[in-house]
């Protein structure tokens, strides 16, 4: 089944649907159109940040995702209906849908976590090897990074066996997704409905359904938008005054953020979508999102260190590619907006 290595990789939820949609063009400007406004918590201390999908945190992208055609069957109906997951894979797979699922990683050699602990996590599944007896996967195997690699038969099924011993929360609530591509679908571009979503996001303004899909009452606990910057500068002062650990995926977060407003200005441009956007502006915004990958390794050199030194760099850092994205959207937006 074809893939290509997604867009953005802060999240599986993400990564395994932009697995799918990077490799159609056809389906780039969903990707550009929808991947714009951010949100985190204000002391991160619930480890939360995503990009905000206009839906409720049961569902996943690939539900608003009208390229994306979603089944979702419970994992007791699979162990009953067929005689093992490897021939309800093949069966799947010969059909044209890729298979998400969990799976215990104590049995997933491919993990740094196999054989240490019980946990399981989401894998992404496009495509089998009968003669190798091996599926074609992706996750965030080892150190975090999301990769493509190969699994046994035997290993992914033991793996499926056991995912109930696990102890970690199963956000995918038991159900296996099954994900085809729509070729059918038309999208339609709105060019100033995406810079309206940037100036939305400039702005820092709250999600027009944020009250509705999100129960209410937690909007003071969050940020918005260009707010991140706030909480990122926070959260790394406090974590370094403790001499605690970083997690590193809010920093790739606001990477990814940069890395897909990068190929965003260049589809606009590449397409004349909007006149007034020029090589210059795509250069601008380029050297923003190299700042930003600096920072994502300062994070991590934070951690192999502990020393505040860093810290302090990774701080100043964080104050200058907000200013500096702070002073390009304000002019661009003047340039080309309403």
């Amino acid at each position: 089944m074809p893939v290509s290595y997604p867009m953005i990789t802060t999240y599986t939820q993400h990564a395994h649907l932009l697995s799918i949609l990077t490799h159609y063009e056809c389906a780039h400007p969903w990707i550009f159109n929808n991947y714009v406004q951010l949100f985190i918590n204000k002391d991160y201390k619930h480890h939360w940040g995503d990009f905000y999908f206009p839906v409720t945190y049961e569902l996943r992208p690939s539900d608003s995702c009208k390229w994306i055609t979603t089944q979702k069957i419970h994992r007791d109906t699979v162990t009953t209906k067929w005689d093992s997951v490897i021939h309800f894979i093949i069966e799947n797979i010969n059909a044209n849908n890729y298979v998400h699922t969990m799976v215990n990683y104590f049995y997933v050699p491919l993990s740094d976590r196999y054989n240490k602990l019980q946990l399981h996590h989401d894998i992404f599944v496009y495509g089998y090897d009968l003669n190798r007896e091996i599926f074609y996967v992706s996750d965030f195997f080892k150190n975090g990074v999301y990769s493509q690699a190969e699994i046994s038969f035997n290993d992914f099924n033991l793996a499926f066996d056991m995912n109930h011993l696990t102890t970690n929360h199963d956000y995918l609530r038991e159900m296996v997704y099954l994900y085809t591509f729509n070729n059918q679908y038309q999208d339609k571009f709105s060019a100033d409905t995406l810079v309206n979503s940037i100036r939305n996001y400039f702005t820092n303004k709250t999600p027009e359904y944020w009250e509705m899909f999100n129960y209410g009452g937690d909007r003071h606990n969050l940020d918005f938008g260009m707010q991140i910057y706030t909480t990122l500068f926070n959260y790394a002062k406090e974590t370094s005054e403790h001499k605690a650990m970083l997690d590193i995926r809010p920093f790739h977060l606001l990477y990814d953020h940069k890395k897909i407003m990068t190929l965003r200005l260049k589809y606009l441009y590449d397409n004349r979508h909007l006149i007034e956007l020029n090589q210059e502006h795509i250069d601008e915004f380029t050297a923003i999102e190299l700042k930003a990958k600096i920072l994502v390794n300062l994070a991590i050199k934070y951690n192999l260190t502990r020393d505040t030194s860093i810290s302090e760099n990774l701080q100043t850092l964080i104050t200058n590619i907000e200013n500096e994205e702070s002073i390009f959207l304000e002019r661009w937006l003047k340039k080309v907006g309403n």
